[in-house]
């Protein structure tokens, strides 16, 4: 096949939608089929990126961060993609077009379609569906129109969890929706690379945005800490990834006088993102609501057992590796866990079982190629 991705978030710009953008597109390639990204340039990128059947067209437009998009930057790259997505049409004989977010690419798929009769599917993130956020409610109240021709229109309408299928089903019930998971990938490197302190490391990774739920966790770290002092062990919290809710954030740490703590690590390259979670002893993931969070699949690619809250895709990826837990009685699971090595180490397996068993990136991408080639025989 000839496949299109238009995604206004690719790597090293965005978060778990553009990994999983990414990881899609090389297996892909993989897999012999020919790839064009449509997506956004950011400084110190090339516009245009050519790697073995994948290429990739960056955008000028008014991206600002690396982790974090506003409404005006996603219209900006709306209005730029447009031209050049015509253009590549015209140029390019492709089969499909996949839409990484309802909201805003689905409006590129859906010119394309009306233009040149080019079928798109959508795979939803979670902000692209209405009520997935609630600061945004009167904007989904204003869009959700046109966001429902978008899907009407659409080929195949893919989430990937169950939660984020119930949400998007809520929203419009009127066309069926798959469930496709994200994947990960077993890493070849391991512990014995990695040099050890001797601490506990409790490691979270992802945007810094209040829906994440950090700042529910960070109150529960002194007395944690005081309790494994008591048998000997000192815990560290290792904070990686950045936002516009580092500096509240930080602000909490020093009024919960747990600088001794927590450690900030910033935006880290997926260069440099193995380490973190080689060096860790758990994961925790305390957010408020999620489409399928790429950076669980991690944690438990690298034998990391999870500690995650009751947030879309926690169904699917916690079984006897983990917990999932509402948030305040995170600090009592992991004092568990502390207390019984054996335990942590029957679920880090677990964890790595799991992704072998049902979340490995090339049979996600094969799910893809299935569901478009059954859906293209249904129509004929």
């Amino acid at each position: 096949m000839n496949i299109l991705i238009i995604s206004h978030e690719y790597p090293p710009i965005g978060g778990g939608g553009a990994n999983a953008c990414m990881h899609l597109a090389n297996e892909y390639s993989k897999m012999g089929h020919k790839v064009t990204i449509l997506t956004v340039w950011y400084k110190g990128l090339r516009n245009i990126e050519l790697d073995d059947n994948i290429c990739i067209y960056r955008l000028h437009s008014r991206r600002k961060r690396v982790e974090h998009c506003t409404f005006i930057e996603m219209a900006d790259f709306i209005f730029k993609a447009l031209p050049v997505a015509n253009k590549l049409v015209i140029e390019n004989c492709f089969d499909i077009c996949q839409v990484f977010f309802g909201i805003p690419s689905g409006i590129v798929g859906y010119y394309l379609r009306k233009r040149h009769k080019l079928p798109y599917i959508i795979r939803f993130g979670g902000g692209d569906i209405p009520g997935f956020q609630d600061r945004f409610t009167v904007v989904y109240r204003i869009i959700a129109p046109c966001i429902r021709i978008i899907w009407r229109n659409a080929e195949v309408l893919v989430a990937n969890s169950k939660g984020l299928k119930q949400m998007a089903n809520a929203f419009y019930s009127k066309k069926e929706i798959y469930v496709i998971p994200n994947g990960a990938d077993i890493p070849s490197a391991n512990n014995n690379e990695i040099e050890r302190d001797g601490s506990f490391k409790i490691l979270f990774v992802s945007r810094l945005i209040e829906r994440k739920g950090v700042q529910d966790f960070l109150p529960q770290l002194r007395q944690l800490s005081n309790r494994c002092a008591k048998i000997g062990k000192k815990v560290v919290f290792t904070i990686v990834g950045d936002g516009p809710y580092r500096n509240k954030l930080e602000r909490i740490v020093t009024e919960e006088s747990i600088t001794d703590l927590v450690e900030f690590c910033g935006q880290k390259s997926k260069q440099e993102l193995p380490q973190y979670y080689l060096n860790a002893d758990i994961f925790v993931f305390p957010s408020k609501r999620e489409g399928m969070p790429n950076v669980v699949l991690e944690a438990m690619s690298y034998g990391l057992p999870v500690i995650m809250t009751h947030c879309e895709g926690s169904d699917e990826l916690i079984d006897r590796n983990g917990f999932v837990l509402d948030v305040e009685d995170f600090a009592n699971a992991i004092y568990e866990v502390i207390n019984d090595k054996n335990l942590l180490e029957i679920m880090g397996l677990r964890s790595k079982q799991i992704i072998l068993e049902r979340f490995l990136w090339e049979d996600v991408a094969n799910k893809y190629v299935e569901l478009i080639n059954r859906c293209w025989m249904e129509k004929k």
